[in-house]
């Protein structure tokens, strides 16, 4: 009985997960804004706003 480790308190922070799921989400944006920019950059053609103007 003298063998168990102490429990864990619940206030102890845990940033390592964290940290990684913040980095993964940082980096999944990154490959989205990067995939929107090259593959599909003619959906958002917005040069019809230049004919409103004149």
């Amino acid at each position: 009985m003298a063998d168990k480790a102490p429990p864990r308190t619940p206030s102890t922070p845990r940033f390592g997960r964290l940290l990684v799921v913040c980095v993964l989400a940082v980096l999944f944006c990154g490959l989205l804004v990067w995939l929107m920019g090259d593959r599909f950059a003619e959906c958002c053609d917005l040069s019809w706003l230049d004919r409103l103007s004149h």
